[in-house]
């Protein structure tokens, strides 16, 4: 009778040195397989590193066992899912070796196991293929590997790391085969489906949804570096013709259990999850990736590379050619396909700047904006530096100079689409400055309607498409696009916050609160969530709950001149009303007081002088906004704040130098 041994999740068979985990069989590799047998025989016990090398190597064959020890250690792990600082399965005994700690049981089996299998029928499953590096030659390992439709008994595989190289590598060029190896585990996957008969026209039932977690980190300049290389993947493999990425905003706290896999990927609507390790000791670096399938939480695949950074260089360029070719054919780089570079230290340049942008303080996007052109003075056909600037400019025009800035993101996103037409982020880049410069509405609804046809699950273009819709009035069409960017995003806070702008300004102020409120509550700390449903409580009349929020808002912000004033307002609303607090806010204004300086649009005078009715001063303000050709000339039409001002020919002169009409929301304003 075979008996099968059981730890928490897994069963092991001894006699074909399988791992089971529910019905699913995992072929391992020999070593990895042996090591797990080596751990069971000797359970709560610590297993020195000599005594792995002597059970494992018997034969004593040379080999760099540090390494390799290493190497079969996190293989083992990776299989697990098991966190070396918090483990379940794997203790390392610091200075002692490694002590496995689940409780283990034997299973008797009544009746015979199915064997492993070897091969496989490729006619009868989907095709996961993984590009793996051994010795001087790159090769392709294919699998049977089921990804859609019913759950069989097919093996999955678990598949060994890349050997490494002697080539010498310079600062942050590793990274690039991070980005590499990680694109071979979605080309492994979609690459069956794909040469099996994808054509242009293929059904969004037969595209791949995936979510890239955020790397877990460890080591000096890993987690620095790790978010924006997991957003270049992101914008990478969303051009892979059988691949959505979607939820990258909301992956941003992923529990790896089972459990929360499942109910994450059924939540975000995900067909497979990436998840990734990069750990950094000296100069020595451990990537580990893993593919897991979203509906059972699944190991499909693991991919593993370890070793110094001098040592990445000759890898990268053979896993380049290997994944490369299997998707382009013979004579393509890198460029061919993502806009990206050849040149790793032009790479690691343009890794540095997405990190800052993202920042969004001022002196890191300057900062940016220097790692962009670091980048391109290397290589200036990079054409992802170019709309990485484009991008850094655009943020910048908050803080300094809005138009030049908005003049640079121009020529810069012309850049890169002239040297890849394929970039998202430049088309949107285009549509943004074609909206709030020249007040071209078609132009930027064509380029935002082009990058969310390039990448169709970022929330982010469906919320700006929102707004260019919502200020022509086109509620029903900016509603439905902005419930398209929560429904691609729904855990990611901000995208509650930009549904809630698009909805007020539609006047729909139901909405505006539901949306306002979600924000608050996966934002709690953040004192603009509480002003934003602030704002949709004051555009609903219901004041006394409005100045509640601004209140909790200026105590968050910490601003005694804000309280103060917060406080002064609720004093004369309660003596004279909404209006007695309106004309606290213009006072302080008028004034220039220091609490109207630090958020400056909740001080906009046009528009507390409309709701006041003072219409002359209002108009004026207008004027001078419409005059120096300001970007906020463009919510004319449709800011509730200014509704008072529709029957006014001046207003409507206004709105036709801008370009818009008086919408018909009649409907919408008692929601």
């Amino acid at each position: 009778m075979q008996e099968l041994v059981s730890f928490l999740d897994f069963k092991f068979d001894p006699s074909s040195g399988d791992l089971l985990r529910g019905e699913r069989r995992l072929r391992m590799p020999k070593q990895t397989s042996r090591l797990l047998g080596i751990f069971l025989e000797r359970q709560g016990s610590v297993v020195s590193r000599a005594e792995l090398q002597e059970l494992l190597w018997p034969d004593g064959e040379f080999l760099d066992h540090e390494h390799a020890i290493n190497r079969v250690i996190t293989d083992l792990r990776a299989v697990f899912r098991d966190n070396p600082k918090s483990p379940r399965y794997i203790e390392t005994v610091h200075k002692r070796g490694y002590r496995f700690l689940p409780v283990i049981t034997t299973l008797p089996v009544d009746r015979p196991l199915q064997p492993s299998i070897e091969g496989g029928s490729l006619a009868q499953a989907d095709l996961l293929l993984d590009v793996t590096a051994s010795g001087e030659q790159g090769q392709l390992v294919v699998m049977p590997a089921p990804l859609f439709g019913a759950a069989s008994d097919s093996e999955q595989s678990i598949l060994p790391p890349v050997q490494r190289s002697e080539r010498g590598l310079r600062h942050y060029h590793w990274l690039i085969v991070a980005a590499i190896a990680v694109s071979a585990v979605i080309v492994a996957v979609t690459a069956g489906m794909y040469w099996r008969g994808h054509r242009p026209g293929t059904s969004e039932a037969s595209v791949l949804s995936m979510g890239i977690a955020p790397f877990e980190t460890d080591g000096p300049g890993a987690r620095e570096m790790a978010e924006s290389l997991r957003l270049d993947l992101a914008d990478a493999l969303a051009q892979l013709p059988v691949v959505q990425i979607r939820a990258m905003n909301s992956l941003s706290n992923v529990s790896r259990d089972d459990n929360s896999i499942r109910n994450l990927s059924e939540t975000l609507h995900l067909d497979v999850l990436l998840l990734g390790t990069l750990r950094i000791q000296g100069d020595h670096c451990t990537f580990a990736f893993e593919l897991v399938r979203g509906r059972d939480s699944l190991h499909m695949a693991s991919f593993q590379y370890e070793g110094s950074k001098e040592e990445l260089a000759g890898i990268r360029d053979r896993l380049q050619r290997d994944i490369f070719l299997s998707l382009q054919g013979k004579g393509k780089s890198m460029q061919a396909i993502r806009g990206s570079t050849d040149d790793p230290q032009a790479y690691g340049e343009y890794l540095e700047g997405r990190e800052l942008t993202r920042l969004r303080d001022p002196d890191a996007l300057k900062q940016a904006i220097g790692h962009y052109q670091n980048a391109i003075q290397r290589d200036p056909k990079f054409a992802g530096a170019y709309a990485g600037m484009a991008s850094a400019h655009l943020a910048l025009r908050y803080f300094s100079n809005a138009e030049e800035h908005q003049q640079a993101a121009k020529q810069l996103a012309e850049q890169a689409l002239q040297l890849d037409p394929q970039i998202a982020e430049a088309h949107a880049a285009l549509g943004d400055v074609a909206l709030r410069s020249a007040w071209d509405f078609a132009l930027g609804e064509r380029e935002l309607r082009r990058a969310i046809e390039l990448d169709p699950h970022k929330a982010t273009y469906h919320a700006w498409l929102a707004s260019l819709l919502v200020y022509e009035g086109r509620f029903d069409e900016a509603i439905s696009e902005i419930d398209r960017a929560v429904a691609d995003d729904p855990l990611w806070p901000l995208v509650y916050s930009m549904a809630t702008y698009v909805v007020g300004m539609a006047h729909d102020n139901n909405r505006a609160i539901a949306f306002a409120s979600k924000y608050l509550s996966l934002f709690p700390d953040s004192p603009e969530s509480h002003n934003q449903l602030g704002w949709a409580y004051f555009c609903a009349r219901r004041y006394d709950e409005a100045l509640t929020e601004w209140g909790r808002m200026a105590e968050m912000d910490k601003d005694p001149a804000r309280i103060a004033l917060e406080e002064r307002g609720r004093e004369a609303y309660q003596q004279g009303g909404i209006q007695a607090y309106a004309r606290t806010r213009i006072n302080a204004m008028e004034v220039r007081s220091p609490e109207t300086l630090r958020r400056s649009n909740d001080f906009a005078p046009a528009e507390w002088y409309a709701f006041t009715g003072q219409r002359d001063k209002a108009i004026a303000s207008l004027e001078r906004i419409v005059a120096n050709h300001d970007s906020q000339a463009i919510l004319l039409a449709v800011n509730p704040m200014l509704d008072s001002l529709h029957d006014d020919p001046r207003f409507r002169s206004l709105l036709h130098q801008v370009g818009l009409t008086l919408p018909n929301y009649a409907h919408r304003a008692s929601r």
